[in-house]
């Protein structure tokens, strides 16, 4: 009788006048409860401690007013909100240092650095929802406060190496010292803190719904402080902007461990992070380097992170042909895909796949874990924006080429954010992997030996 009952309230039908959400949740479709829509966590999630994932669609991302045809799709991160005259979607000037340098020159062919800044035509930020959340996600209590200090001191303890980093002093100091310290003054900094001690926590007590509703109140806290410092961003607050950018992108890392795989796609909002994160970053460099003073330069903590090694953007032999050798049989036209293989199409695969066998080549000679570190973050920012629009179309191709990707960081020691969790859970790049295998188009198997291999799936 209760199987009975049970059967039929898993089939019981929408009330009358009930307005069915069609761009809910997945958890909340699944539970086939009405999903209020709120990004980047829904109210329902949130007070459950459930994982809010939601069904990306890059390509029918909101264009700004000065978007052209066939411009590239909008970013999902931390921007000005909709309507801000700052937003460098919607001003073909772009920001303005304190100096009255625009961040933003657009003009010219892509050189050096230039080639990982935006263009002005781009729209740089889909909307990341964080208004229909109060401003007091939290509420003040002595249990956050204590919740607080158990998060900063773990971060203190456990954390000021947020990843591998290069022997110099100079990047020690910039996350053992000066975070902490920029963390005093600039609530985008002490919010992306507590966020990443929540997500490494996690890792430790997986079923910890207390640690899983910090982290994402944490989150979307440091979204909104973001935006507002985005707005006016100078030379006074780029390295808080720029060091809140990189914790953000180690914060989206963490969370694909949690992420269901179940219909799989493609981690795309991982991927918008890490483009309008690493936007940001390209931003917040060139107001200071652009602030006309040499004395201001030197008190920058940029400067660390713009000379440090691999020098993205002033060397681009990642794209080389050369760089692909190992992996050329991806390309083969001798395979249903679906693509029309024009001359854009074949770049976005070529670049991408490329990439790929750069941070393979670099693992293969040995170069230092810290290196090849900043090589697989950059991932998200370099690969072409058509490649990502494959990788929403679930193109057998652009899929291979993703797991190629995790089959490179599977072989990074050490890592928290992308290895297991003491729950006993995969990697990252195992479950992407099995996931794509598990999707892939039996014609297209044959292309996952390398990465099954390097997981041991096979």
């Amino acid at each position: 009788m209760q199987m009975e009952a049970a059967d039929e309230a898993g089939r019981r039908h929408a009330k009358v006048g009930h307005r069915k959400s069609r761009n809910g949740c997945k958890k909340c479709k699944i539970r086939r409860v009405k999903c209020d829509e709120s990004r980047p966590i829904c109210r329902s999630c949130a007070r459950l401690g459930l994982v809010c994932e939601w069904p990306v669609n890059v390509r029918h991302l909101k264009p700004t007013p000065h978007s052209e045809p066939g411009a590239s799709r909008g970013l999902e991160i931390l921007a000005p909100s909709p309507g801000t005259s700052h937003s460098p979607a919607s001003s073909s000037q772009g920001h303005t240092s304190a100096s009255g340098h625009p961040l933003s020159d657009t003009s010219g062919p892509p050189t050096g650095l230039n080639s990982l800044r935006p263009r002005a035509n781009e729209p740089l930020f889909a909307s990341f929802d964080t208004d229909s959340f109060p401003e007091e996600i939290l509420p003040e209590s002595r249990e956050r406060r204590m919740l607080e200090h158990r998060l900063m001191q773990h971060y203190l303890r456990h954390m000021v190496r947020p990843f591998p980093l290069s022997p110099g002093k100079a990047w020690s100091d910039l996350f053992t010292l000066k975070v902490p310290e920029l963390a005093l003054e600039n609530d985008n900094l002490l919010y992306c803190i507590l966020a990443n001690a929540s997500s490494n926590m996690l890792r430790r007590e997986p079923g910890n719904k207390q640690l899983f509703a910090a982290r994402q109140s944490y989150l979307i806290a440091a979204i909104r402080e973001q935006r507002k410092m985005v707005n006016n961003l100078n030379i006074d607050n780029a390295d808080a902007v720029c060091l809140a950018s990189l914790l953000l992108l180690v914060n989206s890392w963490a969370a694909l461990q949690d992420r269901p795989l179940e219909p799989y796609s493609a981690p795309l909002e991982w991927l918008m992070m890490g483009r309008g994160a690493g936007a940001l970053i390209w931003m917040s460099i060139e107001a200071v380097e652009k602030c006309g003073s040499e004395e201001r330069k030197a008190a920058s903590n940029l400067s660390v992170i713009r000379n440090s090694y691999p020098r993205f953007g002033d060397d681009e032999s990642y794209f080389d042909a050369s760089m692909r050798a190992n992996f050329t049989g991806v390309l083969t036209q001798k395979l249903p895909s679906g693509d029309v293989w024009d001359e854009e199409t074949r770049d976005a695969y070529e670049k991408a796949l490329s990439y790929v066998g750069s941070i393979q080549r670099a693992i293969d000679h040995g170069e230092p874990v810290y290196a090849i570190i900043r090589r697989v973050q950059v991932f998200a920012l370099l690969v072409p924006r058509r490649f990502v629009d494959f990788l929403e179309e679930k193109r057998p191709r652009s899929l291979v080429i993703l797991a190629h990707f995790f089959a490179t960081v599977a072989q990074l020691p050490n890592v928290w954010w992308i290895g297991a969790d003491e729950g006993g859970r995969e990697p990252t790049p195992t479950r992407e992997i099995r996931a794509i295998s598990e999707v892939l188009p039996t014609e297209w198997q044959g292309q996952l030996v390398w990465p099954l291999d390097i997981v041991g799936l096979r």
